[in-house]
């Protein structure tokens, strides 16, 4: 197995930076509480290809652990695994760098794009901004949650190794969900649109669509009840311990996100920001792709998992009579 090293830091959704809204960052120790702000901010915001990635060690990191010699300042080909502990409890993953060199001890930089409050904050891994994947909010529920309170499992040290033999499962279990996620993520294709004018069609692709919103949140781990009748404003609502989300599905035959929101609709997705979700699922009828659309505070925008941003455009009708 690859050298693979676990890095815990403060919850956010995008580690981009922050705007000055206090939902942006929250747990990652006495630190974040007393300044609102980590080190660890910029963990995956791309620098000219590169994303440098941070957590607060005890101490230098023990790079033998790792396979390194006693004399080395960094090791390469590493898999850094960032985590964090959610607001109501329990540590998931939120992402990871492939193929990362990770350093013995803090390495200064003077990227502009790293300066915050007027310091220049360092890092101890790099690594290609390709090889960086972040989890949205709703997918780190579905990787295997890190063990903690137990022999070999991750302590108070931001640093985890997990190098003990009881964790050798728990590191094998985390590549294979790695290696599923990037496989599921390498099917997205952008295709022009089509759409579907056909009643009864139409119907069968609307059931598709809830069909794969329902499997995927409940893969995630979440419990997904059907509220399509209930005239909500949403289609689905899906529940992980106290998180409960609104979740308004749309099906297309084609592949190009395009979608229309009744006005009720789009009321509840500006009410409901922080749970809304907008399940989007093209290809319908051949190999259906799921994309999730959540409202980013750290943004101002919603954003695809993947990362596409939604244009919003706004139509007003009336009724006009006699």
């Amino acid at each position: 197995m690859k050298a693979m090293i676990f890095l815990n830091t403060a919850w956010m959704e995008r580690y981009e930076g922050l705007l000055g809204n206090d939902k942006e960052i929250h747990g990652g120790g006495s630190y974040v509480e007393e300044y609102g702000y980590g080190h660890e901010i910029f963990n995956f915001k791309k620098i000219s290809g590169k994303v440098y990635g941070y957590a607060q060690p005890s101490g230098y990191n023990n790079l033998q652990r790792l396979g390194a010699s006693e004399d080395d300042e960094f090791i390469d080909d590493v898999l850094v695994i960032f985590t964090a502990t959610h607001k109501n409890g329990g540590t998931y993953i939120v992402g990871w760098y492939k193929n990362a060199r990770f350093f013995k001890d803090y390495q200064n930089t003077n990227l502009l794009e790293r300066k915050f409050r007027n310091e220049y904050i360092g890092y101890y891994a790099v690594a290609n901004a390709d090889n960086a994947t972040l989890l949205s909010i709703d997918e780190r529920f579905s990787f295997p949650i890190i063990p903690r309170r137990v022999k070999g499992g991750m302590g108070q040290s931001n640093v985890w190794y997990a190098d003990s033999p009881e964790m050798v499962d728990f590191k094998k279990e985390v590549l294979r969900h790695i290696e599923r996620y990037e496989k599921k993520k390498s099917i997205r294709r952008r295709l022009p649109i089509f759409r579907q004018t056909d009643a009864e069609l139409r119907k069968k692709i609307e059931n598709i669509a809830i069909r794969e919103a329902t499997r995927e949140y409940s893969e995630r781990g979440f419990t997904v009840t059907s509220v399509e009748s209930e005239n909500l404003g949403w289609d689905l609502e899906a529940v992980y311990k106290k998180i409960k989300l609104k979740i308004e599905v749309k099906g297309l035959a084609g592949q190009e996100v395009s979608v229309e929101l009744t006005p009720n609709e789009f009321s509840k997705m500006n009410n409901n920001k922080d749970s809304y979700r907008l399940c989007v699922v093209t290809k319908c009828l051949e190999n259906p792709v799921l994309y999730v659309f959540s409202y980013s505070s750290e943004r101002n925008e919603w954003i695809s998992e993947d990362g596409h941003i939604l244009s919003i455009d706004q139509i007003i009708s009336a009724r006009c009579y006699t």
